[in-house]
């Protein structure tokens, strides 16, 4: 077990700052809040950012800061969670960031230990592992098979290459290195974003154990399919980013950048969209993929590869068969 860290006196001079966006989730919201309320780690501020919500959650933030002094509220205009988690990013007075979406929860004493180990590693980020919420049953994921302390090159490959998720509210962070605003987004704003932040740490602790519950609630597969063609710019975005500030050989990147978009091609391919919309789409992924080329076999396996050629000679062929 890392170093737990239990003194009253680091409870009293380090502030960790939690980042809440709130946008019409008045079923989960309190139960978020009293999470938070409920850490054995007191030196906290929570900050809700109500991004004008309609159902009730705006009242529901200042009842909820009436209850706690540590509790602060902020009504912005509706923009979206990126911009929401920016506004909380300027708002924040603590050392340490955390992020918490409005409609899950953590474990009592996930700030006490996350933050003990990055004391203990002087590390700059802290990761753990995580709880699925389903509706009728609970997965646990542990994204490391043992407590380990990684570079700042092993952590950013790892994020990079899709090894660590890029779930911004799995880690505590150093707010030193929170350094580049999230992207304005109306989703996968914490993919577009994350891995910047992973350039400037020194070290990240990543935990087997899992501390923070992530809610999988039902909603339209449809609306899923609409926001997976915004990753489609991210991982343009990612790939320019990483090859600019030469994060990674470039190789190798091009060889991400091609299985990702092989992915996200295979997956539209399956959502139940028309068929008309599928090959829109997935001739826009062909149309970009040259870009990245070539790759080897040896970077993308048996089955990429067959898709990958695919996808270059057909995109119907390809919508219909993957």
């Amino acid at each position: 077990m890392l170093y737990l860290c239990t003194s009253f006196q680091m409870e009293n001079q380090e502030l960790i700052s939690i980042i809440v966006p709130v946008y019409n989730v008045i079923e989960y919201l309190e139960k978020c809040v009293r999470s938070v309320l409920n850490q054995t780690f007191a030196s906290w501020e929570l900050l809700l950012i109500d991004d004008e919500s309609t159902d009730g959650s705006s009242l529901l933030c200042d009842k909820l800061a009436a209850s706690d002094s540590r509790i602060r509220v902020i009504h912005a205009a509706h923009g979206g969670p990126g911009p929401a988690r920016n506004i909380g990013l300027a708002s924040a007075r603590g050392a340490f960031v955390y992020f918490i979406d409005s409609d899950d929860w953590i474990e009592p004493d996930t700030l006490e230990v996350m933050l003990s180990a990055m004391h203990a590693s002087d590390a700059d980020a802290v990761g753990c592992g995580v709880f699925y919420e389903y509706p009728s049953r609970c997965k646990t994921i542990s994204y490391v098979d043992s407590d380990c302390v990684l570079t700042r090159e092993e952590s950013l490959k790892m994020i990079i290459t899709g090894r660590l998720p890029s779930y911004l509210w799995m880690l505590l962070w150093r707010r030193s290195v929170v350094q580049e605003p999230f992207a304005e987004l109306p989703c996968y704003e914490d993919y577009a974003t994350g891995y910047k932040w992973f350039s400037h740490v020194r070290r990240v602790v990543m935990l087997t154990v899992a501390k923070y519950h992530y809610v999988q609630r039902e909603g339209s597969i449809l609306h899923t399919a609409r926001r997976d063609k915004y990753l489609l710019d991210v991982f343009v975005d990612r790939h320019d980013y990483i090859k600019s500030h030469q994060l990674l050989d470039e190789t190798d990147n091009r060889g991400n950048t091609v299985r990702n978009m092989l992915k996200l091609a295979k997956d539209f391919s399956r959502k139940p969209v028309s068929y008309e919309e599928k090959v829109q789409f997935v001739s826009k992924i062909r149309g970009i993929l040259p870009k990245y080329l070539p790759v080897t076999f040896r970077q993308l396996g048996l089955k990429r590869w067959i898709r990958l050629k695919l996808l270059l000679q057909s995109v119907q062929a390809f919508v219909r068969l993957v």
